[in-house]
């Protein structure tokens, strides 16, 4: 091979490589303040980051964050409009406080724990309703810390719990699947399942999708921005309700006797874009 060739395969290696980058999950977990710039999505929910995050206020009307401490408050201008309309819808409702757990980081990125998304600024988990938190006054400092999201699925992981579980808390979850930002909505398939023999509105059930865990909240995933061509998008979600064979079987995977009804033990950290090392690194 001669020379001319040999430098071009080397530059055309040396591109690809650059193309994506490993940073120690760590990293992103020290940095304390968004990166400055017009707010863009680099990336996916599991292996991304974002420029010009904004940070969720602790507490508005409808809504007010939880474990405050852990300090994964920011996400997309267009999540944190989600989650105060949300809370808005929730107030005029008379539904309780939205108890708001995770949004990201400030860069997004990985964190120490590997946790497998939340990484681009577009997803947040929200509590469900239960009675000790669902009334409408603001809790105060040690509870945010202390107390903890209530399981809707009885220990036999076939069943809703009825003691916490009905038409409040069903009410809720339409209500943050209905706005078109919303893309999809990961939920414990018992829940999935008490939704789908209820529910005569179908139109918004097929946002709903099971997943591992999420017994105790919901985890709601945004669509990429309009112009974000550096966003990752999902899969699409598959037409129709998602209430079959798909559910089915959802149902007896969380059951098994072997399942332990969570997410698989999380991966090796993740390979990000190549455009995430700049905005690790940006003032």
């Amino acid at each position: 091979m001669d020379t001319n060739k040999l430098e071009r395969v080397a530059i055309f290696a040396l591109s690809a490589l650059l193309s994506f980058s490993v940073f120690p999950a760590g990293e992103w977990g020290r940095v304390t303040q968004p990166a400055r710039g017009t707010p863009e999505v680099i990336g996916g929910p599991a292996a991304g980051c974002l420029r010009g995050a904004v940070s969720l206020p602790p507490i508005g009307r409808g809504y007010q964050i939880m474990r405050l401490s852990r300090h994964r408050v920011y996400g997309h201008p267009s999540l944190v409009h989600f989650i105060e309309g949300l809370g808005e819808m929730a107030a005029k409702k008379h539904l309780g406080v939205v108890l708001v757990g995770d949004l990201g980081q400030p860069r997004g990125g990985p964190t120490a724990s590997l946790h497998r998304s939340h990484q681009n600024g577009l997803d947040v988990d929200l509590w469900y309703w239960s009675p000790e938190v669902a009334n409408e006054r603001s809790l105060n400092s040690g509870e945010i810390e202390s107390l903890s999201a209530r399981s809707m699925v009885q220990a036999d992981r076939r069943t809703i719990n009825r003691s916490l579980w009905g038409p409040v808390q069903a009410e809720v979850l339409r209500l943050a699947a209905e706005p078109e930002e919303v893309e999809r909505i990961f939920v414990n398939p018992v829940i999935k399942k008490w939704l789908c023999e209820r529910e005569g509105d179908r139109e918004w059930l097929h946002k709903i999708r099971p997943w591992w865990g999420h017994d105790d909240h919901m985890h709601v995933r945004l669509y990429c921005p309009d112009g974000d061509e550096r966003c990752t998008p999902q899969q699409a979600i598959p037409a129709g309700d998602g209430c079959g064979a798909d559910l089915d079987w959802w149902l007896d995977a969380v059951a098994a006797p072997s399942s332990p009804n969570k997410k698989p033990p999380p991966p090796p950290a993740p390979i990000l874009p190549a455009g995430c090392a700049s905005v690790l690194h940006a003032p």
